[in-house]
C-alpha cells in the first residue's frame, strides 16, 4: 500500500482554509484556527480519483483543569461517523473515509461535532467569550493508493494468527522459543529481528534485538520521541538531523559512572550513547553523534524507501487507531511500508496474536511491556511471538503478490 497526499489545508492566518470552511469557525490566527460553538463543517470537492482515503487532523483541545479534562471530538463524512475521540492533549489524528463516502456528492462535507465547548471566561481565563472547542492547525487528506497486484494480496481486515500456538513447547525457555521461531517461519531468532526496525517510543525493541543476538543499525532503535515529532520528521525526511548545534550531550544516571545520554532539538530525540563519564569528552560526542545521526538518517530513508523492514510502533499508553493512523500514511508516503502496531493483550487478544488492521497495517498484543524506568524488563516470548506472526502475515501479503 502506498499514500498519495491530494490535499494540504493549512490553518493559521496565512494558510489556504478558507476555500474550505463552512459554519463552525473562528477568525485565523497566525498559527491555528479555533474550532467554535457544538459543531464546524469542512467543505471538499469530490475527489476524481476512486479510492478510500485517510484524514488527519492537528488539533489542540481546549481543556481546563478539574472542570474540562477533555474534549469530544466526533467525525463525520456526509452525514456518516467515521470516527470518535477524546482530546486531552496536542494530538494528531486520523479517521478511515470508506470510497463510497467520498464518491456520493459533488461536493464532501466533512463534519466535526464537538459538544464540550466551553468560554474561557467561565473559567476565569481570560475575559475570551468565544465557546471555544481545540485549535486545529493543519488538515490532510491522503488516497489510499493500491496497484493491481498490491490488490490481490490483500489479506481479508480481521484475520488474526493467534500467539497460543506456542504453548504445546511447555517450558517456554530460550531453545523452546528458537525452535518454535524456526518451525514457524524458518528463520533463526537473530534472522527475525532483523526484518524489523523499531520507531520508538523508547529502546525496548531495540534491547530484544539485542537478546536475539541482533545489532541492526537504526535511526530510533534506542531513541525515544513524541510521535507527533516522529511524524514530523518522517513528513520533512528528517531534513537537518545531524547539525551539532542542535545536539545537547547529557551526563545522566544514579548508579557509579553516569552516561551520555543525547537531547536532540530539533526532532526531540532523547537516546542513550552506551558512553560513560570520564570516556569522551563533550564536544568529542557532540561531533561524534553528529557523523552518526547524519549517517543513520541516510540509512532510514533508504529503508523506509526500499520497503524491506516491518516497521515497529508501541508505547506503554494505549495507542489508539486515531493516533497510528498518521503515522502510518507518513511512512507510506516514502513507500509502500508495513507497520506492526503494538498492544496490550486483552480478552479477545491473547499474548503473541496479530491481526491485520488495513493493507499493510498489522496490529499485535503483547502480555506486557516493560516499565519505564526499566526498559531491559521485557517479555522476550511476548515479543517473539508477535514478530514471527507479524512476519508471517507479511510474507503472506508479499509472497501472494
Amino acid at each position: 500500500m502506498a499514500a498519495e497526499l491530494e490535499l494540504t489545508i493549512g490553518f493559521a492566518a496565512a494558510g489556504n482554509s478558507l476555500g474550505y470552511l463552512g459554519g463552525g469557525w473562528a477568525r485565523a490566527e497566525s498559527e491555528f484556527t479555533w474550532a467554535v460553538g457544538s459543531e464546524s463543517h469542512l467543505m471538499l470537492q469530490r475527489s476524481k480519483e476512486p479510492g478510500d482515503y485517510v484524514l488527519t487532523l492537528d488539533v489542540i483541545p481546549f481543556v481546563h483543569e478539574p472542570e474540562l479534562p477533555a474534549q469530544r471530538l466526533i467525525v463525520s463524512v456526509n452525514d456518516t461517523v467515521v470516527g470518535t475521540s477524546l482530546l486531552y492533549r496536542p494530538s494528531l489524528l486520523g479517521y478511515r473515509i470508506p470510497a463510497d463516502l467520498m464518491r456520493r456528492a459533488d461536493r464532501v462535507l466533512i463534519t466535526l461535532l464537538h459538544p464540550d465547548a466551553a468560554r474561557p471566561l467561565d473559567f476565569s481565563i481570560s475575559p475570551d467569550e468565544r465557546s471555544l472547542a481545540f485549535s486545529l492547525t493543519e488538515a490532510k487528506l491522503y488516497r489510499i493508493v493500491d496497484d493491481s497486484t498490491t490488490a490481490a494480496a490483500d489479506l481479508p481486515v480481521g484475520l488474526m494468527l493467534s500467539g497460543d500456538t506456542m504453548r504445546r513447547f511447555g517450558g517456554q525457555t530460550h531453545t523452546d522459543l528458537a525452535q518454535w521461531v524456526n518451525e514457524r517461519t524458518g528463520l533463526a531468532l537473530a534472522q527475525l529481528a532483523m526484518r524489523f526496525e523499531s520507531l520508538g517510543e523508547n529502546c525496548e525493541f531495540g534491547l530484544v534485538q539485542r537478546r536475539c543476538d541482533s545489532e541492526p543499525l537504526g535511526l530510533l532503535r534506542f531513541s525515544s520521541t513524541f510521535l507527533r515529532n516522529l511524524i514530523r520528521g518522517l513528513d520533512s525526511g528528517f531534513e537537518g538531523l545531524g547539525e551539532a548545534e542542535e545536539i545537547d550531550p547529557r551526563l545522566e544516571g544514579g548508579g557509579p559512572l553516569k552516561e551520555y545520554m543525547i537531547h536532540e532539538k530539533r526532532y526531540g530525540l532523547v537516546y542513550h550513547t552506551f558512553v560513560y563519564e570520564g570516556q569522551r569528552s563533550v564536544w568529542l560526542m557532540r561531533e561524534q553523534e553528529a557523523a552518526r545521526l547524519k549517517f543513520l538518517r541516510r540509512k532510514f530513508l533508504e529503508e523506509i524507501e526500499g520497503s524491506e523492514k516491518i516497521f515497529v510502533y508501541k508505547r506503554n499508553a494505549s495507542v489508539s487507531e486515531e493516533e497510528i493512523l498518521p503515522l502510518f500514511m507518513a511512512l507510506n508516503r516514502h513507500g509502500s511500508n508495513r507497520l506492526l502496531w503494538v498492544m496490550q493483550a486483552d480478552e479477545t487478544h491473547p499474548p503473541g496474536t496479530v491481526e491485520v488492521a488495513m493493507h499493510g497495517l498489522l496490529k499485535g498484543y503483547i502480555d506486557r511491556f516493560a516499565p519505564d524506568d526499566n526498559a531491559h524488563d521485557f517479555s522476550f516470548d511476548g515479543w517473539i511471538r508477535v514478530c514471527a506472526n507479524a512476519y508471517l502475515l507479511s510474507r503472506l501479503q508479499k509472497v501472494d503478490g
